[in-house]
């Protein structure tokens, strides 16, 4: 007939168990370590400076390379800088391409480059302070909506869009506009 087998180590069973208990308590206190670090020893990330916080520092204070890729609020002092497209490249390392007419005359087409990260940082700010093209004939004003910045963080030589609505053809091909970005406008840019 059958012949029950024994085993002839009945310990070996017991240590598979104990081993695999050890295994969950080890992975359990890890689990518990790693959420008591997270929730109670790290400090909270520190806010990203302001342009105007970062514009009261001299060169020799800041270290723009620390908040590389980290928005900053456009400066707002109260004082209006009227630049030109080569003057903002300059400046503020932003290089205009194209303020274009788009979408049968619907939608307005911005694009620039970050040709200098670190003079860029100051000027393109946060969602909030984002860039407004305005007519200058007729002065009407095109904000975008605020899911058309299409990034997170700033990059060197990149090219950025931002799409406007453009409500009753405001802005048609040829005319002048400017780009208004805190205090700072840019202006006689001609729309294509």
């Amino acid at each position: 007939m059958y012949e029950t087998v024994v085993d002839p180590k009945p310990w070996r069973l017991k240590a598979y168990w104990l081993l695999a208990f050890g295994l969950l308590v080890v992975a359990a206190l890890a689990m518990g370590a790693y959420l008591a670090y997270r929730t109670w020893l790290t400090q909270p990330p520190a806010p990203a400076p302001t342009a105007n916080e970062l514009l009261a520092l001299t060169p020799a204070d800041v270290d723009y390379a620390a908040v590389a890729g980290s928005f900053c609020v456009a400066p707002v002092t109260g004082k209006t800088r009227v630049l030109t497209p080569e003057a903002l490249e300059e400046e503020y390392g932003i290089r205009i391409r194209l303020v274009g007419v788009t979408a049968g005359g619907g939608l307005i087409d911005l694009r620039f480059r970050v040709v200098d990260l670190e003079k860029a940082l100051p000027l393109l700010g946060s969602h909030v302070t984002m860039p407004v093209i305005v007519a200058e004939e007729s002065n009407v004003s095109l904000e975008a909506p605020a899911e058309t910045m299409h990034h997170d963080n700033l990059v060197e030589d990149r090219l950025y869009y931002m799409h406007y609505p453009n409500a009753g053809n405001a802005i048609k091909p040829g005319m002048k506009v400017a780009l208004v970005m805190g205090d700072v406008r840019v202006e006689s840019i001609t729309a294509q």
